[in-house]
């Protein structure tokens, strides 16, 4: 049973993001237009509704261990993982703090929690709404920039392309982190298209920065993005010189906080002042290893990875020196070669032991690694899912298919606005790519990882399936307070 206070909860959920929905400030047949937007939200429920009730066994799964880390929080009060509790004692559940994973996610998740476990159905809401979230952002970005402050046949097909979106839609299933990820992006490019470009005042400066904050404390990745667009609230703008660096400097002051506050959190609790997480050593490790180098060694790209032998020696990585090669050669399966005494490490320790491992394997073979950011940055952008246990091939075949004509569509869009990308207007998006490529090329890379990227690109496609009606740099008011 849900109880009284999990579905206040969930009235309040839904009437706050109804109303934080993004309006569009409409220029032409204000009362069409606003049927249309109902028209994409409905149309959001529907189809994105329909997916998160028929999977909603799929929310047990805790791939990333988020379900956990809310599930502790919401217990013992701590962010953290599981510390064991003696029930025949009568002792309290403990938990021991991490810094394993972002704290916004997780934080959500714990206010999600019935009897402090995670309700699959109030997941499964969130998810819904910030799916249509996403949708309606679209829908408004698009209208702005190409279809002259109206709802036309691009925006609509923009919106469309993200609620029907193959990555999208399954990643809504799944207690991860690219639905909000996705959102808070959409949420972020929107505000810089409709808020700040035509009135870049100090309150829409300081708005932008906290939801460049909130993207971070989703997602480290969005640091590199705050980093890339604080300069650009200073050059996108014709103010006064005074003005604009008013408005960067206090941007950037309020990324500064929340990155600062994590960090600070993480030294009291984790003992290091991590201001990612702990995890990351783990992905640049997954990403350039022995293993994964032998496998692209042998070219076989139209095979997925076994990253099984991998997976066997990072399980034994407590036992030897993780820098030298005979480390990796070890047959760990082997239990005459698995003898030494495994050493205690805590959570920094393991995140820094799988930094010198992937430092060492770099320096190793650094042609290799170079090859690797290639196909990495290819992975990101591929049209093509991996053939895997449990994927059959007609899904493969039909996602690659869409894959291709979305592909092909952004680019005819991109060549539609031509030079105008380089306007302020879409710098948030460009700024975006370029993150995600810098980020993805050197750390562990697939298609899932371009999630935020998909409404941006959506844009795209629907300036090349229907010719823009409007395409013009969006500049400020000099004169804007």
């Amino acid at each position: 049973m849900l109880g009284f206070a999990n579905i206040a909860r969930i009235k309040l959920a839904l009437s706050l993001s109804i109303s934080a929905l993004p309006m569009p400030h409409w220029t032409l047949s204000a009362s069409s237009n606003r049927m249309k937007f109902v028209g994409i939200i409905v149309l959001a429920l529907v189809v994105r509704g329909g997916v998160v009730l028929s999977n909603l066994d799929q929310f047990d799964q805790d791939p990333d261990a988020y379900r956990v880390i809310a599930e502790t929080l919401s217990e013992t009060g701590v962010f953290g993982l599981p510390a064991g509790s003696d029930t025949a004692a009568g002792t309290e559940p403990s938990a021991k703090p991490t810094a394993f994973r972002p704290p916004l996610y997780p934080y959500l998740l714990s206010w999600l929690t019935v009897d402090h476990h995670v309700s699959d159905l109030l997941v499964g809401l969130l998810h819904l709404g910030l799916g249509v979230l996403t949708a309606a952002c679209t829908l408004s970005i698009a209208s702005r920039l190409i279809d002259g402050g109206r709802v036309g046949i691009a925006s609509i097909l923009a919106a469309v392309l993200v609620i029907i979106d193959p990555i999208l839609v399954q990643q809504s299933t799944l207690v991860m982190t690219e639905t909000i990820a996705a959102a808070l992006a959409t949420l972020v490019v929107w505000f810089w298209v409709s808020r700040w470009m035509p009135s870049p005042t100090l309150a829409n400066a300081l708005m932008f920065a906290v939801l460049l904050a909130l993207a971070y404390l989703c997602r480290p990745t969005f640091l590199v993005w705050a980093v890339l667009m604080l300069p650009a609230i200073f050059f996108s703008t014709q103010s006064c010189w005074t003005r604009r660096v008013a408005c960067t400097f206090s941007a950037a002051m309020i990324v500064v906080l929340a990155v600062g506050l994590w960090t600070v959190r993480n030294w009291n609790a984790v003992g290091h002042p991590v201001w990612a997480t702990s995890h990351g050593g783990y992905t640049l490790l997954l990403a350039n290893n022995p293993s994964f180098y032998d496998y692209l060694r042998d070219g076989k790209f139209a095979e997925a990875w076994d990253a099984e032998p991998f997976l066997e020696a990072y399980a034994h990585r407590f036992q030897s020196d993780p820098t030298s090669e005979t480390f990796w050669q070890t047959d760990w399966s082997n239990p005459d070669e698995a003898t030494a005494a495994p050493r205690p490490l805590n959570e920094h320790e393991d995140d820094q032991w799988s930094y010198q491992a992937a430092k060492a394997t770099i320096a190793r073979e650094p042609s290799m690694f170079v090859w690797s950011c290639v196909v990495r940055l290819g992975r990101l952008w591929s049209p093509m899912p991996h053939h895997v246990a449990g994927r059959s091939w007609p899904p493969i075949v039909i996602v690659t298919l869409y894959y291709l004509a979305f592909w092909i569509a952004a680019l005819v869009g991109l060549y539609r606005i031509g030079r105008g990308i380089l306007t302020p207007a879409w710098w948030a998006m460009i700024t975006l790519a370029i993150t995600l490529s810098a980020v993805h090329t050197i750390y562990w890379s697939n298609l899932r990882m371009r999630s935020p990227m998909i409404p941006s690109l959506a844009v795209f496609a629907a300036a090349g399936l229907v010719r823009p009606r409007f395409i013009k740099p969006l500049l400020v008011d000099q004169d804007a307070d």
